[in-house]
């Protein structure tokens, strides 16, 4: 190990858990390097929420004009031209990588390239290269999780999906969760024959039981086949065609493209983990409150690869990635807080989701009110045409706390947020509807939900 590079601080992986640390070291001084065996940015903006998002939006402008047909509005059809929006993306991640490292370099970060693997405790082997740090966090994400059957590596990953240069014919999503949800409805609106096969009872199973029924009656009219309680056990091929065998039943479908949406798991693999003294294990690098290793002292991690209670989101990852970077710097302090963090599933219409469910309160013992109503005929809805939408209001029995809060429908995304404010700083059912807001906006809505 002669020439042996110094630093305070390296981060392993460039997402947001990695580069939020790094940047919080670096600001307080600390001598930072961060390292990455593919190009700067990591998930999120590469290959995640960012160009899932431009997907999405020309999908969802697509189902606008759809829905407006006949209102006057506009005459004539509309298309998604596929390769086309697949450069308009490209026109986005294509230069991430280098604004990133140019973003680093200005905060005398240095950005390193390879495979990071420990040497010991406190030294990275990059290459053919030594780098050592009092302190090194591992932030690098996760990864498809493996399916047991056979054929399973010819699924295609959510990073191809993103690529595809030409859209298949026909497309089957193995799982009934978020990547296979949002891609279909991309998929479906720019002409492919979208079929989801998911091993539960329904779709979505962390979202409201209600507001996902809607949400499926959405998508099977948009033409999004979803098959239930059963799940792929085999894959074949005939020339070019996949086949896929399903376990409750003989039946096979025959597709162009197969893509894995059956969840993701920490990706702790190829960096010599046990030669460091990091204890994991398939759930994760092991963390305690503090974001910090459980035997090597001298780690942290943060993001998808931790085994911490976190849900895999990147919101979720920024705040690990800088509270694991604070008590570096300041001692171990700070723990992440996981109630109440918002999600969304950018379908169509758009499904969010914060706090308890009825499920949860039921099974805290909390005598709870609930109110569902569908709003397809409220003004926030009818003005784009849409036909399913809806909300579930969870408050304590005297109606003086809200407890959670699950929309579908337009600006959900958004409009979630104000509830998720208002259940970590304790606003009362009252409070947020005595609230005067912009109108007529979707935020408006809410006086009419409590």
């Amino acid at each position: 190990m002669n020439n042996t590079q110094k630093y305070d601080f390296i981060a392993i992986g460039s997402g947001v858990a990695g580069s939020t640390a790094v940047i919080e070291c670096a600001r307080h001084g600390l001598k930072t390097a961060i390292v990455d065996n593919k190009p700067y940015g990591g998930t999120c903006p590469l290959r995640g929420s960012d160009p899932k998002k431009i997907l999405l939006g020309a999908a969802e402008l697509y189902d606008w004009f759809s829905r407006m047909k006949n209102t006057g509005i506009i005459n004539g059809d509309i298309r998604i031209d596929w390769q086309n929006l697949i450069q308009y993306k490209c026109s986005y991640t294509n230069n991430i990588p280098m604004k990133v490292e140019q973003s680093l370099k200005k905060m005398s970060i240095d950005s390193l390239s390879g495979n990071a693997e420990f040497a010991n405790e406190n030294t990275l082997k990059i290459g053919d290269k030594f780098y050592t740090a009092d302190n090194i966090l591992v932030a690098s994400g996760s990864v498809p999780t493996k399916l047991p059957f056979n054929g399973a590596e010819m699924m295609s990953s959510s990073d191809d999906f993103l690529s595809l240069k030409t859209l298949p014919d026909k497309i089957i999503f193995v799982g009934g969760g978020f990547i296979s949800m949002e891609f279909a409805q991309a998929a479906a609106r720019a002409g492919a024959k979208s079929i989801i096969v998911h091993s539960g009872e329904r779709i979505l199973q962390g979202f409201d039981k209600e507001l996902v029924g809607l949400l499926n009656k959405a998508a099977q009219e948009s033409g999004i086949d979803i098959i239930v309680n059963n799940r792929v056990s085999k894959i074949e091929t005939d020339g070019d065609t996949l086949i896929a065998h399903l376990s409750n039943s003989e039946e096979t479908i025959r597709a162009d493209m197969i893509v894995h949406g059956a969840g993701r798991m920490a990706n702790v693999y190829n960096m010599n983990l046990e030669t460091g003294n990091v204890a994991f294990d398939s759930g994760g690098i092991k963390v305690n409150e503090y974001m910090q290793n459980t035997s090597n002292s001298s780690v942290y991690a943060a993001g998808d690869v931790t085994d911490s209670e976190g849900p895999y989101l990147a919101t979720v990852a920024a705040m690990e990635g800088r509270i694991a970077a604070e008590n570096i710097i300041h001692g171990n302090k700070r723990k992440p807080q996981y109630e109440n963090i918002p999600s969304v599933v950018f379908t169509i219409p758009t499904l969010a989701s914060v706090g308890m469910q009825e499920e949860d309160a039921a099974k805290a013992g909390i005598k709870y009110n609930s109110r569902f109503q569908e709003t397809s005929d409220w003004f926030t809805s009818y003005r784009v045409g849409e036909k399913y939408s809806g909300y579930k209001i969870i408050t304590d029995e005297n109606n003086t706390k809200i407890l959670g809060a699950h929309l579908l429908g337009p600006s959900s995304e958004d409009v979630i947020n104000l509830f998720t404010f208002a259940i970590n700083r304790g606003i009362t059912p009252e409070e947020m509807k005595n609230m005067v807001y912009t109108y007529p906006t979707a935020s408006s809505d809410i006086v009419y939900m409590l």
